[in-house]
């Protein structure tokens, strides 16, 4: 896998992700992509959490327009088709379904878009159709660069507009200059949280000390030693009572990676969160927006030496 993984563009891309969902992994990569704005960098966020995107929200950014993401569905046509049941047969997700003789019947629902049922119809029966499964936003603004990725409800397509995001996100990069691209995965270990990570220079591992915490910040280190990725932990909600404070850390020591920020509970989060402004805006002294601080202080020396 490593040697698979390519640089994609000069930017450095630090992908901010977690295996369980509501570890404040969205809230991380929002301060840290505004915070590193604030201090002159030119920043790209991009959201590709594509089934739940939160970050123009938490940035108070009212989405508008956007591009649509259109995905590969079998056209047949019927004065082609001599009923010979390749497509049907060849079709991975059984999308396509027909008796012998018959044109085949489509169930759009379960279609890949992978065009298998294409290459294999011998009498070109089977043209190009296409079915939109989500839109791609753009906004700009002083500095920082937003990207955001958005499903379209009840379409089960996350990895096709997730690798869309992406790849809207790498040709950005290519015609514009930024200092940092930040990506914000999905919650899980998949292939939509695979998409961006494939990418990245550097995973941000954000995790807090529940039993599911630790125990999927271990699929998620795995998912990054796969990938040959470099990984590093943000250990959330780090003095939550009846935490698992000590084993996260633990775990962490084990695998080999280092803890690069604790943050603290705090109310002043949940405000800002609820405002739609990142805490290191508004409040910057309070618990969390101390830690919040030191990382993107962290960050910040570590991009400008070249270390990602």
């Amino acid at each position: 896998m490593k040697e698979l993984r390519k640089k994609p563009v000069e930017t450095p891309i630090i992908a901010v992700t977690g295996g369980k969902g509501g570890t404040g992994k969205s809230t991380v990569a929002v301060n840290l992509a505004a915070g590193l704005s604030a201090r002159g960098l030119k920043v790209m966020l991009v959201d590709v959490d594509v089934d739940g995107p939160s970050c123009a929200t938490l940035l108070g950014v009212r989405l508008e327009g956007g591009e649509e993401v259109k995905t590969f569905v079998p056209k047949i046509e019927a004065s082609k088709c001599t009923g010979c049941r390749r497509c049907v047969e060849i079709c991975p997700e059984h999308a396509l379904v027909g008796l012998q003789g018959q044109v085949p019947k489509l169930f759009e629902e379960l279609c890949s878009g992978c065009k298998a049922c294409q290459l294999v119809c011998e009498p070109k029966a089977i043209e190009n159709g296409w079915k939109k499964i989500g839109n791609i936003y753009t906004h700009r603004t002083n500095g920082l660069g937003l990207i955001v990725g958005e499903l379209r409800p009840t379409e089960p397509r996350s990895p096709v507009m997730a690798r869309a995001t992406v790849m809207k996100a790498l040709e950005e990069l290519k015609t514009h200059k930024y200092d940092v691209a930040i990506l914000d995965t999905a919650p899980g270990v998949h292939n939509a949280v695979a998409q961006p990570l494939w990418v990245a220079d550097l995973a941000l591992a954000v995790t807090e000390p529940t039993p599911l915490g630790t125990h999927d910040l271990n699929f998620i280190l795995d998912l990054a030693r796969e990938l040959g990725l470099p990984a590093e932990v943000v250990l959330n909600k780090a003095d939550i009572p009846g935490g698992l404070r000590e084993e996260a850390l633990r775990l962490a020591r084990e695998r080999g990676v280092e803890v690069v920020a604790e943050i603290p509970l705090d109310t002043e989060l949940l405000r800002s969160y609820m405002a739609g402004e990142p805490l290191v805006k508004v409040n910057p002294a309070s618990p969390a927006g101390r830690a919040l601080g030191a990382l993107i202080q962290k960050i910040e020396s570590r991009l400008k030496g070249g270390e990602v």
